[in-house]
């Protein structure tokens, strides 16, 4: 019994983390989406289009470790840190498979920055007040 029960929780621990990293895709998706439409009114060069894309990446992080505290409703460092290393370990290996590079030291710096960002949002997701992200009911 002790162990169905082990494993029914870490499938729920799963499942909330595959949830909240979807969420922070979504988000991800949507801020690259909005760069790419203010690239196409103006010119950027290629340091700014990394930015971007860290700073996408870091937004859809946050939201991630956001949502995963949020629906754990404890350990809020813990599920951000972990919803950030999973989203990164998707994002790496989907970029060594399609862009055949993925090492680096700008891997290792988005690495950090996304670590970062959705462990902040695990801390501020598990502090918040109500049980609501928005209007968009997480629990």
């Amino acid at each position: 019994m002790r162990s169905r029960k082990r494993l029914g929780r870490a499938a729920s621990n799963a499942l909330t983390l595959l949830i909240s990293a979807m969420c922070g895709f979504i988000v991800v998706f949507l801020c690259i989406m909005l760069f790419s439409f203010v690239m196409t009114k103006i010119d950027v060069s290629e340091s700014v289009l990394s930015l971007l894309t860290s700073v996408g990446l870091c937004v859809g992080a946050y939201v991630g470790g956001f949502a995963a505290s949020k629906r754990r409703r404890q350990n809020g460092l813990l599920m951000g840190l972990l919803c950030g290393l999973f989203m990164f370990g998707i994002i790496f290996l989907l970029s060594y498979i399609f862009a055949g590079t993925a090492g680096g030291f700008s891997a290792s710096a988005k690495l950090v920055m996304t670590l970062v960002c959705a462990s902040a949002g695990g801390v501020v997701g598990v502090n918040s007040k109500d049980g609501r992200f928005g209007n968009f009911k997480i629990r």
